[in-house]
């Protein structure tokens, strides 16, 4: 039997809340859902590519059905007929839309169905039990007034209803349908007439029911069945000019093969599953059950995209589905994921400390654009200065609208403040799982400057009076001997000053800075260091001559010569 409708297919748009629906030709609802993750969702690319976890629904048949059927049932005198099988021909009609109202009730596609039953006039059965007399009721409850149906045009539910048999009438037939049609509130509408025979009366208003019926939309199948019927050749209307709508009349010899045509009437299948990410090519899931699966049918998927760089990024699932009826739909839902990156600078620095006593570091929250600003951002040092403090632009320590907040901190300059630190930045995203992406810097606190060494000439021992250097050359730069010891450093405040025989192995010292001493040349002696009189500090006796040299924390030197002569032989 043709298909129900040939008909476009149907692409519903895409929704941005986790879910959408739309509805195929023949009433299914077809249904995919995103439950994680939520739109909106923050993730955290930590220095690389993030994968976000995907997984949600789909489902064909399930929810809210939006297709009326209407099963229009010849109970004239003649399908008292006998036949092989089904014992009488109105068993083998009665066989057959029992077994298609089944299906509609499993198909979750339909959501009323009617029944209108005809001979020389036709009356619409009660679908409703217990509720007055209704002509579209639940699918479920189709099946009891379809079976009280009997010979001689007899319906015993869920209202007794009675006609006359004596005739084929599908004017009346299709009066009573275009009734049921119109009260019908569904989207989708469907007619199934089904005749033992031509018609022969009832042929005045045939065209004008026909019409009627066909204006409503419904796609109208007919079927004519057993050897008495044809889909033409009736004196007051064919089957072939009830079809309608790209339904057609299928002629059925042997009444017991009717329920081989349900296949054709009803029916609907979730063929596939796909995702794409950011408009790029589709990926078809994996879905348990697998697709395609026929409705009603729910299956789930659990994926994951390629990795994600910082940004905004749209994520869409979309299911297909196809119909009966040869209609086909697509449906999509789609979330959007924002992807962040907090970035510390520079990775690794090395300030003199002499010199520069102050670092900055900078964090940049890469994501969204527009979506960076106002974001904590909590620095913390470690190692070498741990626990100092220091001050943000912006001062809150929130990004900026670039996603950028500095941090400066300063250490003092001492010895003690040498050494490597670590500097520490953490954000903490918002939405919805506060993760939290730490990056860490290295900063090198250095001294590489030597001190700054002096060797001058001082005061006697009575402080009073720096001796003249004399004008003769031999004489030495203080032939006195009497020197004093300085030494400054960048960052050291105590430098530490020896003194070098350049004629001997001997080294005198350490003295701090400040420090007076006697010169004493003595080649033939033996090197040696004595208190000295008066403000001179230390009395020194060299071979040779004094090289003096200064030492700092960090172990830069620095040297100066200091040259006495020896006493006069």
């Amino acid at each position: 039997m043709a298909a129900l409708a040939a008909v476009a297919a149907l692409v519903a748009m895409p929704a941005f809340a986790g879910s959408n629906s739309t509805t195929l030709p023949n009433g299914a609802q077809l249904t995919v859902s995103i439950n994680s993750p939520a739109d909106g969702t923050q993730f955290l690319a930590d220095g690389a590519p993030v994968s976000v976890p995907v997984s949600g629904t789909a489902s064909i048949g399930v929810g809210n059905p939006q297709a009326t059927f209407i099963y229009v049932f010849d109970a004239s005198d003649s399908t008292a007929s006998g036949v092989t099988g089904c014992v009488t021909v109105l068993q083998c009609e009665k066989t057959f839309f029992t077994a298609l109202n089944t299906a509609a009730t499993n198909s979750g596609s339909v959501n009323h169905v009617g029944l209108v039953v005809f001979g020389a006039d036709a009356v619409q059965a009660d679908m409703v039990p217990g509720d007055g007399d209704v002509a579209l009721g639940a699918p479920a409850d189709g099946n009891v007034p379809i079976n009280s149906i009997s010979n001689g045009f007899s319906i015993a539910q869920y209202t007794a209803k009675s006609g006359s048999g004596g005739a084929t009438n599908y004017t009346a037939a299709l009066q009573q349908v275009l009734l049921e049609l119109n009260a019908s509130t569904d989207s989708k509408k469907f007619v199934v007439f089904a005749s033992d025979g031509v018609s022969n009366t009832g042929g005045a208003g045939f065209t004008a029911a026909r019409d009627a019926v066909a204006a409503t939309g419904a796609v109208v199948n007919t079927i004519a069945f057993g050897s008495q019927a044809a889909c033409s050749g009736g004196s007051a209307g064919n089957l072939s000019d009830i079809a309608a709508n790209g339904g057609t009349c299928t002629f059925v010899a042997n009444p017991n093969d009717l329920p081989n045509l349900i296949p054709n009437l009803i029916g609907s299948t979730l063929t596939q599953v796909q995702m794409s990410v950011d408009g790029g090519t589709p990926t078809t899931l994996t879905t348990t059950p697998a697709t395609p699966q026929p409705g009603p049918a729910t299956v789930t998927y659990s994926t994951s995209t390629a990795g994600l760089g910082p940004g905004s990024h749209q994520i869409c699932v979309k299911a297909f589905g196809t119909d009966v009826t040869g209609g086909s739909a697509n449906v999509e839902t789609c979330v959007t994921v924002k992807v962040y990156d907090l970035v510390l600078t520079p990775a690794t620095a090395s300030n003199e400390l002499g010199s520069d006593h102050t670092h900055t570091v900078t964090a940049t929250l890469l994501g969204p654009a527009g979506s960076v600003s106002g974001y904590h951002v909590s620095f913390t040092v470690g190692g070498k200065n741990a626990g100092a403090t220091g001050t943000c632009v912006p001062a809150s320590c929130n990004t900026d609208a670039s996603g950028v907040v500095t941090f400066t901190y300063s250490v003092p300059v001492a010895p003690s403040s040498l050494g490597t630190d670590t500097i520490t930045a953490s954000v903490t995203l918002a939405n919805p799982t506060g993760a939290t992406d730490t990056e860490t810097v290295v900063k090198h606190w250095v001294d590489t400057t030597a001190p700054i060494v002096t060797c001058v000439p001082t005061t006697n021992p009575s402080g009073n009076k720096i001796p003249p250097a004399g004008d003769n050359p031999a004489s030495g730069q203080n032939p006195d001997g009497f020197y004093l010891l300085r030494a400054v450093d960048a960052v050291d405040p105590n430098p530490q000053i020896r003194v070098r025989d350049t004629d001997s192995s001997f080294v005198a010292g350490p003295y701090p800075s400040g420090t007076n001493i006697k010169l004493v040349q003595a080649p033939g002696a033996t090197p040696e260091t004595k208190p000295g009189p008066g403000v001179i500090d230390w009395e020194i006796k060299l071979k040779g001559d004094a090289v003096v040299t200064a030492t700092d924390s960090s172990g830069n030197t620095s040297t100066v010569s200091c040259k006495v002569p020896p006493p006069p032989k």
